[in-house]
This record gives structure tokens, sequence and C-alpha cells, in this order.
């Protein structure tokens, strides 16, 4: 993976507001509550800043890159890191979090949809990036029935070339872009294209596609709410056994090098 300099963070906390952190295998996590993460959100596209808000997911395929200082350096170039699984809330514990929730992005991206058409007054425009062919299109149509959102444009993940889709989805003046690619990709994408990007809020969104199309299907709210919802992909999609057997591996060295680190027991 490449990536060209991110800002330094000390000129990063002087131009935006500060945000209570803990730094995860090298990456700044936000310590923040679902709600007040949707909060910084919602203000996001409220009052938008110059450039857009960029939102990254932090869960084990990430950690799992977590070893390429490049793909560090991209995640903290983001506004918020926030914590998609159980095993970054561990993590999070173990450098001091006291906030910090499991928040997937199918579970908070309905809940930003839905605060932002309370507090727009008005559908939400919503673009898409990411995914094989067609599947973007079925999602946004999803978001649109369920949630009343406005298609702001969608384009697939497997392009050479995106000045043409990001400049059709421009004038289409978008309140959030969802980009779903999988990480590192969508986290790179962003990277890459971010002074292209016009809508104020930018939300990676992982497998969060495949879910609004009907491709696979949410865990029953125990399994959520007990970390357990991998279990239940697991079962959907066997190909995904492999990230989830070394991230095991890559929690399990983390927790250990943090317990080491903040003087925890052996």
């Amino acid at each position: 993976m490449t990536a060209g300099p991110a800002p330094d963070r000390r000129v990063r906390d002087v131009l935006r507001p500060w945000l209570p952190t803990v730094r995860i295998a090298g990456i700044d996590v936000v310590d923040l509550a679902r709600r007040d993460l949707v909060d910084r959100a919602v203000d996001a596209v409220k009052r938008p800043a110059p450039a857009p808000t960029v939102m990254f997911a932090l869960h084990v395929g990430g950690l799992n890159e977590t070893a390429d200082p490049a793909f560090v350096r991209v995640m903290n170039a983001a506004d918020f890191v926030y914590a998609d699984g159980m095993s970054v809330v561990l993590l999070g514990r173990l450098a001091g979090a006291r906030w910090m929730e499991r928040t997937t992005t199918t579970d908070v991206g309905p809940e930003i949809l839905e605060r932002l058409a309370f507090e727009l007054g008005r559908p939400p425009r919503v673009a898409i990036v990411g995914g094989p062919p067609g599947l973007a299109e079925r999602a946004v149509a999803v978001l649109s029935g369920r949630y009343g959102v406005l298609d702001a444009g969608t384009c697939d993940g497997y392009r050479d070339d995106y000045t043409a889709p990001l400049a059709a989805i421009g004038e289409r003046e978008p309140d959030l872009l969802v980009v779903a690619m999988g990480m590192p990709r969508e986290a790179e994408w962003v990277r890459r294209h971010r002074a292209g990007i016009t809508a104020p809020l930018v939300l990676t969104a992982g497998g969060l596609l495949g879910f609004l199309a009907g491709d696979e299907t949410r865990a029953p709210r125990l399994a959520g709410r007990t970390g357990l919802e991998w279990v239940w992909r697991l079962a959907q999609r066997p190909a995904l056994a492999s990230r989830y057997g070394h991230g095991a591996l890559t929690v399990a060295r983390l927790a250990l090098r943090d317990r080491r680190t903040t003087g925890g027991p052996p």
C-alpha cells in the first residue's frame, strides 16, 4: 500500500474540534458512545467544513493491516476512526477508553440517515461508491424505500478512473458519500480521491451494501450484542475464515502488548 504524507497531527487538532481518542495499533480511535458519534456526523452535514469530514470504521480487517505504516497514516488522516467490532472495543478499553462502544456501520449508518432527515427537514441525498456493478444501485434503492433518501449517484468499485463518476455525483450535491470496498481499499480510495469529493460527510461501509441488498442477513440481535455476529457472517461467507483467523491472532498479539505497556497483569 502506498500513501502520501498525512497531515501533521498537531495541525489537524487545530483545524478541527478536539476529540477524545485512544491509540490502538498506532491508530487514533475516538472514545465516543455511538449516539455521540452520530451527533458529530450529523453536525458535519449541517455545518460543513471546507473539506469533507471523513469517518473510517476500524474492524478486524483493518486491525490485520496495522503492520503497514502507510495504512496507519491513511487511517489517521481521517477525522473520525470509530470502533466497528468488539475486538476494537476490547483493545480500546485496554488503552484507556471510557465511553467507546461497538459501533457497526450497519447500525450507525441508518441512525445517521434518520437523524439527518429530521435535522435537515428533508430527505438526505446519498451517493454510494463500491461493490460489483449493480450492487450500489440495489443498495440505494433499499435506502430510498426504507429511509426515504434521495439517490445522489452510484458507481461500482472496480474502475481505474473515477473522475467522471465523482463529477456526476458532485452535480447532485450529496449530503453523504458511502464508500464500500472493504479495508484497506476503501480507506486508500478516500485518500486518493478526497480532493474530488463534494459531499460534506464520507462514511466507509465495508459490507453494508451486501446487507442492504439482501445478499447477506444480519445476525440475531443477541449475537450482535454479545459480539458474536462474526459467527453468523462466517456461516454465510466461509471465505471470511482466513480474515477472522488472522484477526484473532492480531487481537491477541495487540492485547498482550497493550497489557504489558499499561502494566496490567501478565
